[in-house]
C-alpha cells in the first residue's frame, strides 16, 4: 500500500470554546420519537408488518420509485440539448435533477423503510452537527470535499447522499462506482448524466478516465452553480468513494485476509483493508481545489461481527 501524502489536507477550525475531550453526538430519528426503543432492543423496533404487507409495500415502492425515476430521467433528457448551447447551464440543470433524485431516495426511505440514524463525531467535527427539536439534522460541512467511507451494504451510498442533503450539497455529490452499474436501464444513464465516475477495477483503464473527471471537478468557471457572474470559481463538489473497493461479504473478507497475510499488514475485524491507489490519486489531483477530507465509518445494528 502506498503512503498517502496528507499535506495540505486541513482540519476545520475549532470553536474558541471547544474542549478537546468533547465529542459531537446526534441521534437522528427519521421516524417519530415514539418509535425509538430502549438500548436493549433494535433501534428500528419490532417487525411492524407481516409478509403480505411487506410484499405489498415492496410493490408500492417499486411503482413509486419507477414513476419518480422516469420523471427525473425525462427531465435529464429534456435538458441534454443545453450541453451544446451552454455547458454551465447544462451542468446546473443536471445538478437540479440530482437534487430531486436525492429527495426521491430520502422520501422513499422515510415512507417505506424508516430508519433511526445515530451520528457521532470526534473533536474535528465539533460545532458542525446541529439537531433541531423536530429531529432534523443540519451539517455545517464544506461545499467541496472528499468523503471516504467503509462499504458494508449496497445502501451505504444512499445514507451518505442523505448526509450531503443535510449540508445542502445533495445536488453536487459525485460517487465513484463500479462500471457494471451504468448498464442498469434508466438508472445507469441517469447516473452518467450526474457525472458519477465508473471504475472497471483495472487501473490502466481507470486512471485516464478518473483523471479526466477529476480535472473537470477542478475547473474554474463562471456559471449558475458557482454563484459568480463576474469572476470564475469552483463548483461545489462532494467526491464520495469507498476505498475498500467493494462491499463486505464472506468472499471479500477472505480476500482481505489473504492480502493481509501477504503484505504483513494486520487485517481488520469489521472492515476490509482499503485500496490506497485510487484515494491517493484523487487527493493528489484535487489538492489545489479541495481542502477537506472527511472519513466516515458506517455500522448497522444487528449485523454479526465480521459481517
Amino acid at each position: 500500500m502506498s503512503r498517502i501524502n496528507t499535506e495540505g489536507i486541513r482540519q476545520r477550525p475549532l470553536p474558541a470554546s471547544h474542549k478537546p475531550e468533547a465529542t459531537e453526538d446526534a441521534e437522528v430519528n427519521l421516524t417519530s420519537p415514539k418509535d425509538y426503543l430502549s438500548e436493549n432492543d433494535h433501534p428500528a423496533g419490532p417487525v411492524k408488518h407481516g409478509p403480505p404487507m411487506q410484499y405489498f409495500r415492496i410493490a408500492v415502492f417499486a411503482v413509486f420509485f419507477f414513476i419518480a425515476a422516469l420523471g427525473i430521467h425525462s427531465a435529464q433528457l429534456l435538458g441534454a440539448p443545453l450541453y451544446f448551447y451552454n455547458k454551465d447551464y447544462f451542468y446546473a440543470w443536471q445538478a437540479v435533477c440530482k437534487q430531486y433524485f436525492a429527495l426521491v431516495l430520502i422520501t422513499g426511505t422515510y415512507l417505506f423503510a424508516p430508519t433511526v440514524i445515530r451520528i457521532s463525531g470526534d473533536a474535528s467535527v465539533a460545532g458542525q452537527l446541529r439537531q433541531f427539536p423536530d429531529g432534523r439534522l443540519e451539517c455545517d460541512f464544506p461545499e467541496r470535499m472528499v468523503l471516504i467511507a467503509n462499504h458494508q451494504i449496497y445502501t451505504d451510498w444512499t445514507y451518505l447522499w442523505w448526509v450531503s442533503y443535510t449540508a445542502a450539497c445533495h445536488g453536487h455529490i459525485y460517487i465513484i462506482l463500479k462500471e457494471s452499474l451504468k448498464y442498469i436501464p434508466m438508472i445507469g444513464p441517469g447516473m452518467m448524466f450526474y457525472n458519477f465516475i465508473f471504475m472497471s477495477r483495472k487501473w490502466a483503464k481507470d486512471q485516464p478516465r478518473l483523471k479526466h473527471r477529476l480535472q473537470k471537478l477542478s475547473t474554474r468557471h463562471t456559471g449558475p452553480m458557482t454563484g459568480r457572474k463576474d469572476k470564475s470559481g469552483l463548483d461545489p463538489a462532494w467526491l464520495l468513494l469507498f476505498p475498500e473497493g467493494t462491499n463486505l461479504s464472506p468472499n471479500t473478507r477472505n480476500s482481505s485476509k489473504r492480502w493481509s497475510e501477504k503484505s504483513g499488514i494486520p487485517d481488520m475485524k469489521h472492515q476490509l483493508l482499503p485500496r490506497s491507489t485510487g484515494l491517493h490519486f484523487c487527493l493528489e489531483e484535487l489538492k489545489d481545489g479541495v481542502d477537506w477530507l472527511y472519513d466516515c465509518t458506517i455500522a448497522y445494528e444487528g449485523v454479526p461481527r465480521s459481517d
